[in-house]
């Protein structure tokens, strides 16, 4: 059996991806089926369901068919499930340095990449030239 190097690139495996989607579809067809049966049937005779069981139905299988469909959408375009970006990304989606998420209380200027932080946080401000804790 040959060993596979970590997929870096954000893509789910292809065996991964397979699964996902039939979980996906499988409960996708499963709410959406019960959806049909539960609507679908008249209203009047002696074994259809009440109004307030199509309701709670319906909001059951409405949560499968949303469950289903973004593992089913998420598995079929191989992207990874979740809904955070992956650490050390932006909003914008671009790598940003570590340093960027501190900044001066006071001036409010971010902290630069050639900043030389102690062990304890201590880092002289390069745009009001005063020293500051990163940690406080």
């Amino acid at each position: 059996m040959t060993k596979q190097a970590p997929n870096s690139s954000g893509q789910a495996p292809v065996m991964g991806r397979f699964i996902g989607g039939v979980f996906g579809l499988v409960f996708l067809g499963i709410g959406v089926s019960v959806i049909i049966f539960l609507w679908g049937s008249p209203f009047d005779e002696f074994h259809s369901p009440p109004l307030f069981f199509r309701v709670v139905g319906s909001l059951i299988a409405l949560a499968f068919v949303a469950v289903g469909g973004s593992v089913a959408f998420a598995a079929i375009k191989g992207v990874r499930p979740g809904l955070r970006p992956p650490v050390g990304f932006g909003r914008t989606g671009q790598q940003r340095s570590d340093n960027a998420a501190y900044e001066r209380p006071r001036c409010s200027a971010p902290l630069s990449a050639q900043a030389d932080v102690s062990p304890h946080g201590d880092v002289k401000c390069t745009h009001c030239d005063s020293w500051f804790n990163i940690h406080t």
